[in-house]
């Protein structure tokens, strides 16, 4: 079961009117988010009023354009993060034991990096990442804004219709396995709506 849970981690807000520098976001970090832990992960919660994703149409760090209907069939868990976020960098080696779980599945990871296009490339772990997700640059986080995200980071799990079935804000421990059965789950409604189809 997916449990609801108050919002953990390090976050902060940055939605129009309420930015925050990234001196005082590193701060903040440093003051807050150094001894958190995954056993202190936010949960992820459940929708109770569905609704379609926004759009979602961003370059890759390599320059290729993304669109999220490029991904219509498959469950996708739309990560918002930044390299300066220790809850980020936290739960990046559960994402890709995730993905690593679901390889041979219909799940794709779509890693948005918020307002860091220049820094990218001085991460050592933005390379493991990369073999295991799409990483895509929301260079003036208007991306982040249109999804009404809450801090960093901030993540929306989709299902193959596209719809928002899952949040959470702040690190997730997503190798669980209550976590691992809803994703699950969610690709067994995809297989059971495609089998009625061809009916």
């Amino acid at each position: 079961m997916i449990h609801h849970q108050n919002k953990t981690g390090c976050m902060f807000e940055m939605n129009k009117g309420n930015r925050i520098s990234s001196l005082f976001a590193t701060i903040l970090l440093l003051l807050g988010c150094v001894f958190t832990t995954l056993s202190q992960a936010e949960e992820l919660r459940e929708i109770s009023k569905l609704k379609t994703a926004p759009p979602l149409e961003l370059n890759d760090m390599h320059g290729k354009p993304h669109s999220l209907a490029d991904y219509n069939g498959r469950v996708v868990l739309v990560n918002f993060w930044a390299g300066w976020c220790h809850p980020c960098i936290q739960e990046i080696p559960e994402l890709i034991k995730l993905a690593e779980i679901f390889s041979d599945k219909p799940f794709t990871i779509l890693a948005v990096n918020v307002a860091e296009e220049k820094k990218l490339s001085k991460y050592g772990f933005v390379k493991r990442m990369d073999e295991h997700m799409v990483i895509l640059i929301d260079a003036d986080n208007k991306a982040f804004e249109r999804w009404k995200g809450i801090g960093l980071p901030s993540t929306f799990v989709l299902d193959p219709a596209g719809v928002i079935r899952y949040e959470a804000y702040g690190a997730v421990n997503w190798g669980r396995a209550d976590v691992v059965a809803a994703f699950r789950a969610l690709m067994d409604e995809s297989v059971t709506a495609d089998i009625k189809t061809k009916e």
